[in-house]
């Protein structure tokens, strides 16, 4: 009855604190629940103690304007590649109104991926792709993923949020896209706690092409200073080699060009080589 509540008002400013008043200790009872989303989608969340399954279980939607924005820039038969595509949050809405797309979408934590693919045979999809490995700039290597119980949406190959690891292999988006027969990107999201610019550098061929993929990504300074052989602002300098032009991307779809590489704070980043 609270949700119910909770959904019939659309967000707004201090909704989240409100949520969380009313919802009480409930918030730390709620497991592996199955809530129906927006878009029609529904969604087996871990728990709502994580902003993502929070968001999907209040609001029933996570992001709503990144969707939108994705959605807007994809074109018919498009591909989507969602790095750090969680329990498909984002990816899953689009493919479920853009049934002609294809989406390749990565989760390297193996517990999450699990809910990922529970997911996607939940909503009937037949135009994602799942992918278990980690995305870097090596092929075929076995690194520890670090992926909390509680803030699931917190997964990365530094142990910022637990010392909990599994192995998980990794994999360039340059081989990946070719086993999986894929010549060309429309956009690619980007969510992988300050390793993007592994995984950038590990999609050379495709990111240095003409007609390379729009780019959305969050820059976090901490997460890219925390990252191995990685400092903030890397992958913003490695898109600019690429030959990108870069904006800060705001949730009302504001883009401001950036003058200079963003070294602390953060910021919603949008890259992209077609600037008319």
């Amino acid at each position: 009855m609270i949700t119910t509540l909770l959904r019939y008002f659309s967000p707004f400013k201090g909704k989240p604190r409100l949520a969380r008043l009313l919802l009480g200790n409930r918030i730390n009872r709620v497991k592996d629940v199955l809530v129906k989303g927006k878009y029609g989608c529904t969604f087996k969340i871990p728990n709502i103690i994580e902003n993502v399954g929070f968001d999907i279980y209040v609001d029933g939607v996570f992001e709503k304007k990144t969707i939108e924005l994705i959605m807007q820039k994809l074109t018919p038969g498009g591909v989507l590649v969602d790095m750090g595509a969680n329990i498909g949050s984002i990816s899953l809405p689009v493919c479920k109104q853009l049934p002609d797309l294809k989406a390749v979408c990565i989760e390297a934590a193996e517990r999450v991926y699990g809910y990922l693919d529970f997911n996607v045979k939940l909503n009937e999809l037949t135009n994602c792709t799942i992918i278990n490995k980690a995305l870097t700039d090596t092929d075929g290597a076995i690194v520890n993923f670090f992926s909390p119980d509680e803030k699931f949406g917190k997964g990365s190959l530094s142990s910022l949020f637990t010392k909990n690891a599994k192995p998980v292999e990794t994999i360039r988006l340059d081989t990946l896209l070719r086993q999986l027969d894929i010549n060309k990107v429309d956009f690619i999201k980007a969510d992988i706690e300050g390793y993007e610019y592994h995984a950038f550098k590990g999609a050379e061929k495709l990111l240095l092409a003409e007609n390379a993929p729009d780019i959305l990504f969050e820059f976090v300074d901490w997460a890219e200073d925390a990252a191995h052989d990685c400092k903030a602002g890397d992958a913003q300098q490695l898109l600019l080699k690429y030959g990108y032009t870069l904006y800060t991307w705001s949730s009302n779809n504001e883009r401001t060009l950036m003058d200079k590489i963003q070294t602390t704070g953060n910021a919603m980043i949008y890259a992209t080589k077609n600037i008319k």
